[in-house]
């Protein structure tokens, strides 16, 4: 990893600072680019943005970054009036850049490791639709065509609105059964077959028209996939439209979908298979969330 340090044998003349700040900062680039490898476009798109503000923020390279200086930068994010979910991911973010930078010793030691994140509020209960809700959102809020087929397909597997927005016809597979399957690249580049109902296949499937396998499932107006941000305005759109919760966005059909199939008696294997949870620990927290049995109805009251 000598090509890589930012300091050592391999740093310019410490006569010369500029050169050697332009040497640190193009080996912070080759850390970064090495700490994106693999992720999906989305991902390093995000994560790379993120990273290249918080570089210019701090205006030095990585190595010099105390934590001094990240507690400066979250306190600078939420004087900006981010959401706190929003200050959170980018935290989060950096957290994993220096964990990465520290595993390869291009840091002498993680300093973001001491950096606290702020606590989330577990209110998972509020971002959860009633099934009519979602039904309302959709029937009401948007009209034949895309939209209403982004978003059924969205509630319907459990989608998150990334994946479902870079859907190609080629991920679309008849079973023998006669049943359709899609093909889903979720996080961490990892993959996963869900069932689609058939009438909900029927709607998707009206898109297509004469596109070839390659082509986006959801188009925008020049042909291209769909912007995750453009389904988002299209879902706040259909909210105000439909009466539903102005606070909705399309993670909420994802919510909905996990905690409607468990209520429905779907074991949270399943539902974890389907959602592409790591862990069934994750999947578990909608059955804390909307609980069928609860020992106040033991009281008798």
């Amino acid at each position: 990893m000598s090509e890589l340090s930012p300091s050592g044998s391999q740093s310019p003349a410490e006569g010369n600072p500029p050169a050697a700040l332009s040497h640190r900062v193009s080996s912070d680039q080759t850390l970064i680019n090495m700490w994106l490898h693999g992720r999906t476009d989305t991902t390093t798109g995000a994560y790379r943005h993120n990273a290249d503000y918080f570089l210019n923020f701090v205006g030095k390279p990585l190595a010099g970054v105390a934590l001094e200086d990240l507690q400066s930068y979250a306190t600078h994010l939420e004087a900006g009036g981010i959401k706190d979910s929003s200050i959170r991911t980018k935290l989060n973010i950096i957290k994993s850049l220096f964990t990465f930078a520290a595993k390869l010793n291009y840091v002498c030691f993680n300093v973001a490791a001491a950096l606290r994140i702020p606590k989330a509020n577990s209110s998972l209960a509020g971002r959860i639709l009633k099934q009519a809700e979602v039904l309302r959102l959709i029937e009401k809020g948007t009209k034949p065509g895309r939209d209403r087929a982004l978003f059924k397909l969205m509630y319907a597997t459990g989608m998150r609105v990334s994946e479902a927005c870079r859907l190609k016809w080629c991920d679309f597979y008849e079973q023998d059964s006669g049943e359709m399957q899609v093909t889903v690249l979720g996080k961490g580049s990892k993959l996963r077959t869900v069932l689609v109902p058939p009438m909900v296949w029927i709607e998707v499937e009206e898109l297509r028209g004469n596109s070839g396998d390659d082509e986006p499932v959801f188009k925008n107006s020049k042909g291209d996939f769909i912007d995750r941000t453009v389904a988002h305005r299209i879902i706040k759109n259909a909210a105000a439209a439909s009466g539903v919760n102005p606070k909705v966005s399309c993670h909420f059909l994802r919510h909905s979908h996990a905690t409607h199939a468990i209520a429905k008696g779907a074991p949270l294997a399943l539902v974890r298979d389907s959602l592409g949870h790591s862990s069934i620990a994750t999947t578990d927290r909608y059955l804390h969330a909307n609980p069928t049995d609860s020992s106040s109805n033991y009281l008798g009251l």
